[in-house]
């Protein structure tokens, strides 16, 4: 039954990925020029600025979480796979937000710019919004794991009264 709350959860868990592929997620400052970071690359901020880093492996673990909670989403008549899938998505989700808002900014960029010999400074574009969407994210994928266990106990809970 895909019309069950969890399935509206985890469509919301699936979209919200998507969105932050394509919205930028800061911009590095140094004294030369400005950057722009998104979960694509590192580039000049400029229309047809060039990549300065290429950054997949953070668009593919969102692109990981979206098709995660896809298939969470039509896993539905294996409710016990579904919540694994969920409780998987949670975890690439949580390695995503580090990669995205702690490895890219002071590990990577660090480094990058260290062998420019150049000082930078890194700010959130769209502080607010970002932090909105990954707490909506987090919120839909815990409560989509809390309704299908219950949905779990419902279905337990019936077989032992026949």
């Amino acid at each position: 039954m895909i019309q069950r709350i969890q399935s509206l959860f985890l469509l919301v868990a699936a979209i919200i990925p998507i969105v932050l592929l394509f919205i930028p997620i800061g911009f590095v400052n140094t004294q030369d020029s400005q950057y722009v970071f998104n979960s694509l690359v590192l580039k000049y901020n400029y229309p047809e600025g060039h990549a300065v880093i290429r950054l997949y492996y953070v668009a593919l673990c969102l692109v990981l979480c979206a098709g995660l909670s896809a298939w969470a989403l039509f896993s539905y008549k294996n409710r016990i796979r579904q919540m694994r899938i969920v409780s998987i998505t949670m975890i690439v989700y949580l390695i995503t937000l580090m990669l995205m808002l702690w490895v890219c900014p002071d590990v990577i960029f660090k480094k990058y710019f260290a062998v420019n010999q150049t000082n930078y400074e890194f700010q959130f574009a769209h502080k607010v919004l970002l932090v909105v969407l990954i707490a909506i994210e987090a919120l839909c994928l815990y409560m989509a794991n809390k309704f299908i266990k219950k949905d779990e106990a419902l279905v337990h809970a019936a077989d032992r009264l026949r």
